[in-house]
């Protein structure tokens, strides 16, 4: 009677020790969404020798941005947001910054990867990143 209360005793032990252990592993293996939020991913993955490839043939690192946004970023003909529209650009289109324009939130800039390379025009540039520094990815997620 005594060892089959020992026996029972010690699987109930065993088996809520693996519960909890299990509740454990989940509770510290899955992320937060505070924690996941803080984690900048591209949108798509690229090869980076041939990304760096192109960067450094064209411009030197100090200039190069990215298109910190979800969806796209407006490449304008002139700095202004009512200014004809060129073309739309990817997340994570490396930009090379030709200029600031002053008293306006815009630069001028040239395309350095994707379908759209060496497009030059003007970009809001509160939706660009220097290449290296964490990204905000401004914008709706689709």
């Amino acid at each position: 009677m005594i060892k089959k209360f020992i026996v029972s005793f010690l699987c109930v032990i065993f088996i809520a020790g693996a519960v909890f252990g299990g509740f454990l592993f989940f509770y510290f293996a899955i992320p937060s969404r505070e924690a996941m939020s803080s984690i900048s991913l591209p949108a798509t993955v690229e090869d980076s020798e041939q990304i760096e490839s192109a960067t450094t043939e064209t411009t030197s690192s100090q200039n190069v941005y990215v298109a910190d946004v979800h969806q796209s970023l407006t490449l304008r003909a002139e700095p202004s947001s009512d200014s004809a529209e060129i073309t739309s650009l990817a997340p994570m289109t490396h930009l090379e910054v030709i200029e600031f324009v002053d008293n306006t939130d815009y630069a001028y800039v040239k395309v350095l990867t994707g379908d759209k390379e060496s497009y030059k025009g003007y970009v809001n540039s509160e939706y660009i990143t220097k290449l290296g520094e964490s990204t905000i990815r401004i914008g709706e997620e689709e």
